[in-house]
Parts: C-alpha cells; structure tokens; sequence
C-alpha cells in the first residue's frame, strides 16, 4: 500500500508549460487509479479477516443456521491424544439434533474408521464409520485407481494403514509393525548383497505415522525409493507435529516422510490427505455437498482450513489444537479462516 501511495506523489522535473499540464493530467489519473487500487486491496484484506464466533451475534447464529454440513479434523477438535475437549461432543449432539450433516475427515492415518467410531464412544461422542475419512483410506484409494493390485507395498505406518492398503487397493503390504522391533545390525546382515524383496519388485513405498519409526524402517524405505525410480512415493498427509496435551507436541507424518526424502533424495510424488485439492472436491462430488452451505472444522490452518478454502467452503479455526492464534497471523490468504473459536463448542451455544 504504502508503495502505490508513494508511487503517486511523485513530483515531476522542470519542465515546458504544456507539458507540465499534460504530466499534472496524467499524475491525476494515476492517483486516483492507485486510490481505486488501495482502496480494492483494503476491502480485500477486510474480507480476509477472520471473526471470532460469539453465540450472542445474530449474523453468526444466522451463518450457523444457514450452514447444512459440518466436516470435522479429530486430533485436536474432538480430542487431543485420546481426551475429550470439552464440549466436543455436546456440540455434535446438537449438530445432529440441528439435521446438520456431520462428517470427520482425519489426516492420522494410524486409526481406521473403526477404531475412530470406538474411540468416540468412550467418552460420549457418536459417529457412524460411514462418516469417517482418513488419510489412510485415501492412500488406499490411490493406489487401487493406479492399479497396483498383487503388487509389493513397503509401509512405513502402523496397522490401520496396513490393513486399509490391503482391503481397498489388493496391495502385498509388508514392514509397518513387523519392522518395528528391528535394529541397524538387521540393515547390515539382512540389506546386502540386497534387498528382500528387491527395490525392483517393490511398486511403491507408503508413509504415514508410525509410533514406532526406526533407523531400520527409514533405511530400507530410502532404500526402495533410491534404487527404483519406478517406486512410487505416497505420504499420507503433510502434517509435521501433533499436540500430545498442554504445551507438548509429538512429531507426526511430516517428520517422517521428510527424513526418508532426505535420505532418499526424492519428494513424495503425492500427498493424500488434506489440504489435497482433489481430496476436496472428490468429497463435494460422492457426498453431494454445496461448498456455500458446507464448513471445515480443523485446528490447523496449512492442512484444515486451506483443505476448506480449496473449494469454496466456509472454514471454522479452533484453538484447541496444535497452533497458536500468534501463528494465524502469520499465514498465507488461502489458509486464512472465516471464523475461529476456542474450540466447536460454539457450534452447540450457536445453535441452541
């Protein structure tokens, strides 16, 4: 802004009368065409900040009211590391009271459906496993569309990604907890003269959490993806840390996958889980949802609310996560929220 302002206020060189008048005209169109400039850019950053959600404003119980779908991240919105955030699951009660569709959509590939809808039920909370989709069912779905069915899948993640690879995609899966328990010494008896089975025979390497991640599990991942140009690499999701409680974090995904990059010298050639675009709006299309009436409820901007904005829908921040309202401040347009909260309890006092 301050640029386009200064840019304007110029003052021209001496110069003949005729001229000056032509340069005065133009400097007057110039301005005012930078003032049309400022001004556009000023709406536009007032359009991008975010509100705090308060049960007392008519305008947001009317956005609560008009919204028709509700699709929430788990970890750190419904609970952090396996404690319920308070009001969480009221607040999905009233939901469903409301006849909002809800709808959960997690980046932890170490849960299946299953596991998610269990968990739920320990501390009060309903869901359906038709509601839940997981970074680990979307690793799934990729690889049963690239067609890899019979084919090795070596897998760096815990049992849910395993199991998920294996029913959805008709994949051999083999490593994630059966290498859990293995050290160096195994890498320098077992990888030479080389591999079992050989980089050649391996069609793609799939990385999600893993609790139990080891030198052996990264070597031999590394390895795979080095030696086979053909090997694809899948990770399940970008995030690189996950809030344990108060002030404690835990590496995650991201942390993983990074450190076989490094050592591989290769990228993962997809990332499946939010913020994926395609993810998005394969989402919109099998559920039948309108982005206008459709909100994304997530503790995270970079993963959560870009996955939201991606495709048009309204995006709620929480803070009952992993990032700080200092690190919102900092971020990029397109992960910016419309609304944020303590935490979906508002949804519950919105809505009464």
């Amino acid at each position: 802004l301050k640029c386009l302002q200064a840019s304007s206020e110029v003052q021209p060189a001496t110069m003949p009368a005729s001229t000056a008048i032509s340069h005065r005209a133009s400097a007057a169109a110039f301005a005012a065409a930078t003032a049309l400039a400022v001004a556009a850019i000023r709406w536009r950053m007032r359009r991008l900040a975010t509100q705090r959600l308060c049960a007392s404003n008519a305008m947001h119980r009317r956005w609560a009211q008009r919204m028709r779908t509700f699709i929430f991240d788990i970890d750190g919105v419904i609970h952090n590391a396996g404690k319920p955030i308070e009001g969480a699951a009221d607040a999905l009660a009233v939901l469903r009271a409301s006849k909002k569709k809800v709808m959960f959509m997690t980046n932890n590939a170490t849960k299946s459906p299953a596991d998610i809808v269990e968990l739920f039920a320990k501390f009060g909370a309903v869901a359906h496993a038709e509601e839940v989709m997981t970074s680990a069912v979307a690793a799934g779905d990729f690889l049963s569309r690239k067609e890899l069915k019979g084919q090795n899948v070596y897998v760096v993640g815990m049992k849910a990604l395993v199991n998920s690879l294996r029913d959805q995609a008709g994949v051999h899966a083999f490593g994630g907890p059966d290498d859990s328990s293995k050290t160096r010494d195994d890498v320098v008896q077992g990888f030479l003269p080389e591999l079992d089975p050989p980089s050649a025979k391996v069609a793609a390497v799939v990385v999600g959490a893993d609790f139990e991640f080891n030198y052996y599990k990264l070597t031999k991942a590394a390895n795979y993806l080095r030696h086979n140009p053909e090997c694809i690499f899948v990770a399940t999701n970008p995030d690189p840390r996950a809030l344990l409680g108060p002030g404690v974090i835990v590496p995650a995904c991201g942390a993983m996958w990074q450190a076989i990059a490094v050592a591989s010298g290769r990228q993962p050639d997809i990332i499946c889980g939010k913020p994926s675009v395609s993810l998005a709006r394969h989402m919109l299309a099998t559920q039948g949802l309108d982005p206008d009436t459709t909100c994304m409820v997530g503790d995270r901007t970079d993963t959560d609310i870009a996955f939201g904005r991606s495709v048009g829908m309204q995006t709620l921040w929480v803070e009952s996560g992993s990032m700080s309202e200092q690190e919102l401040k900092d971020v990029e347009s397109m992960q910016v929220p419309h609304f944020m909260a303590g935490s979906i309890a508002i949804l519950r006092d919105l809505l009464k």
